[in-house]
């Protein structure tokens, strides 16, 4: 389990680096982090179906969010599109979809928009030390650092459990 644990975190620096660095991350990564993920989620829960389940959950929370958003711009642009490829990246897209194959739906969520506003502030505040400015955040790259954090949170210092919804509830309720 080690092992897959470390390629996980591998697979998301690799990630992480080639956004920020070139803004491109090479697209064979990305089902290679779900595979990795869904094998993890898997030893983790031991049922197939929970697996399933909670992916299917994710990804349908995702697709919800990505018609939202659509619906949103193609109302601003006055012009009916259903993916703005210049507002958000097809990277961060399949970033988002990969790293739905570990978490339980409240722990997607929030990673989900922890990682939104921290990949913001970091973005803000790089922009604001840098002398050449760019428009174009590198959200998959700042989110697969964000989703670093969180698995490391989960595997090695065990403060939260990603594949499951107790802990959060725990949490809430105290």
């Amino acid at each position: 389990m080690l092992l897959l644990e470390l390629i996980t975190i591998g697979l998301l620096f690799a990630i992480f680096l080639q956004d920020i660095k070139g803004r491109a991350v090479f697209w064979i990564l990305f089902p290679l982090l779900a595979g990795a993920l869904f094998a993890l989620k898997l030893v983790t829960t031991r049922s197939i179906i929970n697996c399933i389940w909670d992916t299917l959950i994710n990804l349908g929370f995702l697709l919800v969010q990505l018609l939202l958003l659509s619906a949103y711009f193609s109302i601003k642009q006055k012009r009916r599109k259903l993916f703005h490829v210049n507002l958000i990246g097809i990277g961060d897209v399949l970033f988002l979809i990969s790293a739905a194959f570990y978490p339980s739906l409240s722990s997607y969520l929030l990673f989900y928009v922890v990682s939104l506003v921290i990949s913001l502030v970091a973005w803000l505040v790089w922009q604001a030390l840098a002398e050449r400015k760019s428009k174009a955040i590198p959200l998959a790259g700042l989110q697969a650092l964000v989703f670093i954090l969180f698995l490391s949170l989960d595997w090695w210092v065990k403060w939260i459990d990603l594949a499951s919804d107790s802990w959060l509830i725990n949490l809430i309720g105290k």
